[in-house]
């Protein structure tokens, strides 16, 4: 089958040996790892873990674990490398380095994780973190601005660039899949994955990974510029840019450069890490072989411990080590101090700054001491408290507009989030200002409100129509009709 697959070198004398490039040691030590670190969530339903280790450089696979336990009763004879599943967020990371490689975003642009033009998608913590650099929300995970840049880079082209990784051979359209595409929708195998990982991990280049010593060797082809995947990597080895969703010295967080993104598809049902170092690359997968739900079991418990426990052991780190050092920095940028919260060149009025990778030719200017925030950013700004200059009124008619969701939006359930958490937010727009607004879903009142705060609604199945209307006045909201699926 692997000379068949070009994986070997075909021969016209039968020899039954294939002199594979696993590294026995490691392949044993990979094995016991899996096994000690799923222990503890077997109780969570978690069942089976698959590892593959691949080298850096020559991209021979070193260890590759189907299954903990090939006797498990827990389909245990499986090969969960070669299993597709749904791959959670695991895919974010090429979506933006598309749109780095198209010109569609800078690293110092701003991206709004905001339920304005989420198109019914929510985070899986239920909240909005409003506007983040593409480091930040690519390092958190956010899937609003995943989806918007989804929307802004085309499905059907990423459907093909994700193609041309080799992670599916799905013949269907894209839009199949929707928008849904950046947070699981697209099945793939750890296999899979790990090998388009790799093109992160070597500036850019695609090429097979390598089973076995008289593999015929392939160059490879470039599918990324060196630029757009070392500002990937960048984004993803930065554990101060993947703050507040993720905590720092956890799993996530290494003694040493590691580059990591995690994944949890719906309804906790797979759980997935792909990390890589200097040395090495490595993909975990857990799961069930029932494909069945398991309680709380994302990439970031489990597959984070059992990659991170494997990377120290390769590195032969051990607790309280600290080395130095950072990935290769993109060519021909330097590092600028960027506030996070405009993407202009930080001074001493900017609460959070983060360190960039920015072209001498692209330089933000510098943060003034007065910001007017863009129109999609203004709510937030009030809920966060900055002071924002409300225009003159001259009126008493009053506009109100329902901002979130999007009229005809179809809404999804955010598939690494607890059913009972899936909430609609439900935003006004209204000018001049008024002190009360009333909320009504099909008909029927359901909450009165500050037209400032947003109102989170328990999200039912079914087409729903959501108006907003002034107390105890005429004025009315145009009505906005959404499905929830």
């Amino acid at each position: 089958r692997l000379a068949r697959e070009g994986r070997i070198a075909p021969s016209t004398q039968y020899d039954p040996r294939v002199r594979a490039t696993l590294d026995l040691g490691l392949q044993a030590q990979a094995t016991k790892i899996a096994r000690k670190y799923l222990g503890p969530w077997r109780d969570a339903g978690a069942q089976q873990a698959a590892v593959i280790v691949v080298e850096r450089g020559s991209r021979e696979i070193l260890a590759r674990v189907g299954s903990t336990d090939y006797s498990d009763r827990h389909a245990g004879a499986f090969d969960f490398t070669r299993v597709q599943r749904s791959p959670g967020s695991t895919l974010k990371p090429f979506l933006f380095a598309l749109a780095l490689e198209r010109g569609a975003i800078r690293p110092t642009d701003i991206m709004a994780d905001l339920p304005e033009g989420a198109s019914g998608v929510n985070n899986a913590d239920g909240m909005f973190l409003g506007p983040l650099l593409p480091r930040q929300a690519l390092a958190n995970s956010r899937n609003v601005p995943a989806t918007n840049l989804l929307k802004q880079t085309g499905l059907e082209t990423n459907f093909r660039f994700l193609h041309d990784l080799g992670l599916h051979n799905v013949e269907a359209p894209a839009e199949n899949f929707g928008l849904s595409m950046a947070i699981g929708s697209l099945p793939t195998t750890l296999e899979h994955l790990v090998r388009a990982y790799s093109a992160l991990a070597e500036d850019g280049r695609l090429a097979d990974l390598v089973y076995a010593k008289d593999q015929p060797q392939r160059d490879g082809r470039r599918v990324l510029s060196t630029d757009s995947a070392r500002l990937v990597t960048s984004f993803l080895s930065d554990p101060v840019a993947r703050l507040p969703s993720f905590s720092r010295y956890g799993a996530t967080e290494y003694n040493y450069p590691v580059a990591l993104k995690t994944g949890t598809s719906q309804g906790y049902r797979d759980a997935w890490i792909v990390t890589f170092s200097e040395k090495v690359i490595v993909g975990v997968w857990v799961g069930r072989g029932d494909a069945g739900p398991m309680k709380g079991v994302g990439g970031a418990t489990a597959p984070a411990r059992i990659a991170h426990a494997l990377l120290d052991a390769i590195h032969r780190v051990k607790p309280g080590d600290i080395t130095a050092g950072r990935f290769p920095p993109p060519p021909g940028r330097v590092a600028v101090d960027i506030c996070a919260t405009s993407g202009k060149v930080s001074t001493g009025a900017c609460g959070q700054t983060l360190t960039e990778w920015v072209r001498p030719d692209e330089m933000p200017t510098k943060a003034e001491a007065v910001e007017t925030p863009a129109p999609i950013l203004r709510g937030w700004a009030r809920e966060e408290g900055y002071r924002i200059a409300e225009p003159a009124v001259t009126t008493d008619n009053v506009r109100l507009i329902v901002s979130t969701p999007e009229n005809n939006s179809r809404i999804w359930s955010n598939p690494e989030q607890p059913a009972s958490l899936n909430r609609l937010t439900l935003k006004a727009r209204v000018e001049p200002r008024v002190e009360q607004i009333v909320w009504y879903v099909d008909g029927e009142p359901f909450a009165i409100t500050d037209p400032d705060k947003p109102v989170y609604w328990p999200m039912r199945p079914g087409a729903h129509r959501i108006q907003a209307r002034l107390p105890l006045r005429t004025g009315a909201s145009k009505a906005v009709h959404v499905t929830i699926e």
